[in-house]
């Protein structure tokens, strides 16, 4: 039995989800594991079903910034369904977990003949492409604080739990600012008692104080995945299916 607890899959028709099964595979993804490669061709998907990938950009001078988060709700590998075949980002897996992989040019196949799955996918990837843009309005205009804020909400959106095992090194990355920044923001949000800092991660004890202290950008980003799986829910499918695997 293959529990499907990607948002993507699972708000499929049956039938179309039957004929992807054969070419679904679970695989565990481990921390730091490489999903996607900057400016290298995407030879596999990966329909994330537990845990957390990052996309980054970079340059040469002045490192990574992380763009966007993908639980889930989403998928790595989105330059193969656009036809592109190469990525400009790099994508890691930041929090270990689970996903379904599949080769991509049977995604590619698949998406050609599904006008189903073809339309998860573009619903997934205009929120993905909302997040780039809104974290770089984000970025350049609003308060350190608000930005972290973000970040852990989108975080705690995505892994459904209370703890997010996020160091200061990895914030530091994701934000593009000085190790020391991410450390004194994350004491007055412990002190203010939305967060409690562990060794290696970030529990939020008070979502709603994180809520007021973050930016539009945060609602934002989220309404447009709420409506994303809206939309994919419509029918009334239910969001977690169970299938028999190929073997």
């Amino acid at each position: 039995m293959t529990p499907v607890d990607n948002s993507i899959l699972s708000a499929l028709p049956p039938s179309t989800l039957a004929r992807l099964l054969p070419l679904l595979r679970p695989v565990e993804l481990k921390h730091r594991q490489i999903l996607q490669e900057s400016h290298r061709p995407v030879e596999r998907v990966y329909f994330i079903q537990r845990g957390m990938a990052v996309l980054f950009a970079r340059t040469k001078r002045d490192g990574e910034v992380g763009v966007a988060m993908i639980g889930r709700a989403g998928v790595v590998g989105v330059p193969d369904v656009l036809g592109t075949m190469r990525s400009f980002h790099r994508c890691l897996m930041q929090v270990p977990g689970e996903a379904l992989q599949i080769d991509a040019h049977d995604l590619r196949h698949a998406v050609d003949e599904s006008p189903a799955l073809r339309q998860q996918m573009m619903n997934f990837i205009q929120a993905l492409v909302l997040q780039h843009s809104q974290t770089a309005l984000c970025n350049a205009r609003h308060r350190l604080d608000e930005r972290l804020a973000r970040w852990l909400l989108l975080a705690h959106d995505r892994l459904e739990d209370d703890t997010i095992p996020l160091t200061h090194d990895l914030l530091s990355m994701m934000l593009g600012v000085r190790r020391a920044g991410i450390t004194t923001t994350l004491d007055r949000l412990e002190r203010s008692g939305a967060v409690r800092k562990q060794r290696g991660a970030v529990r939020v004890v008070d979502r709603a104080a994180i809520e007021r202290g973050t930016c539009e950008c945060y609602r934002i980003i989220a309404t447009e995945y709420e409506r994303m799986m809206d939309f994919a829910r419509r029918d009334g499918r239910p969001e977690r299916r169970r299938l028999v695997s190929a073997e």
